[in-house]
């Protein structure tokens, strides 16, 4: 009824927790190194949300380059500051 395991039948067994423990072992020291050690953190560069917008819209947007359109667009601006 019950069947005795011999070592061999659970080699697989100890070889994949072997693997699974090793490999965990190696996350958690590569964890702890970065945050030790701060030359190896990752610095993300805060930009202002304006500058943001600005930097998506040159993207997408193509400026113009007809000195006609671009004098009636000054002038279009001038009459609506006054």
């Amino acid at each position: 009824m019950f069947r005795i395991f011999a070592a061999a039948d659970l080699l697989p067994l100890w070889i994949i927790l072997g693997l699974l423990g090793f490999f965990g072992l190696l996350i958690l020291v590569i964890i702890f190194v970065k945050r030790r050690f701060t030359a190896l953190q990752i610095k993300k560069d805060e930009i202002d949300e304006a500058e943001a917008v600005r930097q998506e819209l040159d993207r997408y947007l193509v400026p113009i380059e007809d000195e006609e359109i671009q004098k009636a667009m000054a002038e279009d601006e001038l009459k609506n500051k006054k």
